[in-house]
């Protein structure tokens, strides 16, 4: 078969997600990406620049296109990428079939207004759980509105976790007929045995730093492990609005030798293999693709027991 004759019978799928850092969704694109069967799907990848951007460009096979995707719907970033999804839909195979798989409701607000008649839309919830809370209730009731308008346009709607689901289902009445329960993955080909620095105990947590990541109680907590266990280290990797907070806890708690805050890292794998103990202290947390690359790097795991956790430990 010629290459002309493939690329006519390829579906086209289109993955569109707003944020682009070392958070589970967009992890869990890159491991979409890189396997994919690229010969039976054209791929095009809609995101904003950054770590996931910088990644996915190194996938032979994957087109990339660069929308910001602001907090609230702009028509910039809507013409945009109606734009990038018009160019994708002309380009070898016109008349094919389309997916367009949305990721977090940012991004699925701004496709269900691309989507044409006959495109499957597919969405992917990645954050919506019986634990998680917006301090605002308008904006809460806003939010949850603006799901189940994603819902109702949706052909599949994909959890992550049976928690998801059924928060989707209880909460917001989605249609249980079109949730699909597909838990994250990870390559663990990329997570070696861990290798130990020393015998002192070293802990360590991996999360972009916002409140309902709860890092603020894995430092409280630590600064009584340190009383039994004096040489006992925690490191954190990761980095966000929550930075300065807990550099300011680490100060007053005077643990300024015993806690490392060690930013964002583009291979955290490395430090997990250096550590005795993982710790995700998350108050919400849909699934948890962390865990799994601590497992995969044999480190033992301890947990908050909240939303799709469980399912994992």
């Amino acid at each position: 078969m010629s290459q002309k004759m493939q690329n006519s019978t390829k579906t086209k799928i289109i993955q569109v997600i707003a944020e682009a850092g070392l958070s589970g969704g967009p992890r869990h694109i890159l491991g979409l990406l890189r396997n994919i069967d690229k010969k039976n799907f054209d791929v095009l990848l809609i995101v904003p620049r950054g770590w996931l951007s910088t990644r996915a460009a190194r996938i032979s096979g994957v087109k990339i296109k660069i929308v910001d995707f602001k907090s609230k719907i702009d028509f910039k970033s809507l013409s945009k990428l109606k734009r990038n999804i018009a160019e994708f839909r002309s380009s070898e195979n016109p008349f094919g079939p389309i997916i367009i798989h949305a990721h977090g409701p940012r991004a699925a607000a701004f496709c269900r207004l691309a989507v044409r008649r006959g495109e499957k839309f597919v969405y992917t919830e990645h954050i919506w759980s019986s634990f998680y809370h917006i301090k605002n209730p308008l904006n809460a009731i806003l939010q949850k509105a603006g799901l189940r308008s994603i819902f109702n346009r949706a052909d599949r709607v994909i959890a992550v976790s049976k928690s998801v689901k059924n928060f989707l289902v209880e909460k917001l009445k989605a249609d249980e007929k079109k949730i699909s329960v597909i838990p994250n993955a990870i390559e663990i080909e990329d997570f070696e045995a861990p290798k130990r620095k020393n015998n002192d105990l070293m802990v360590g947590t991996v999360g972009v730093l916002v409140k309902r990541k709860g890092q603020i109680y894995l430092i409280r907590a630590f600064a009584r492990v340190v009383v039994s266990l004096p040489k006992a280290r925690l490191e954190i990797v990761g980095d966000g609005p929550e930075k300065q907070n807990l550099l300011a806890e680490i100060k007053r708690l005077g643990l300024e030798s015993k806690i490392q805050l060690l930013g964002r890292q583009d291979k955290p794998e490395k430090f997990l293999r250096s550590w005795d103990l993982f710790v995700l202290p998350s108050l919400s947390e849909t699934f948890g693709l962390v865990i799994l690359e601590a497992f995969a790097a044999k480190v033992p795991v301890v947990a908050s027991k909240v939303d799709g956790i469980p399912e994992l430990v």
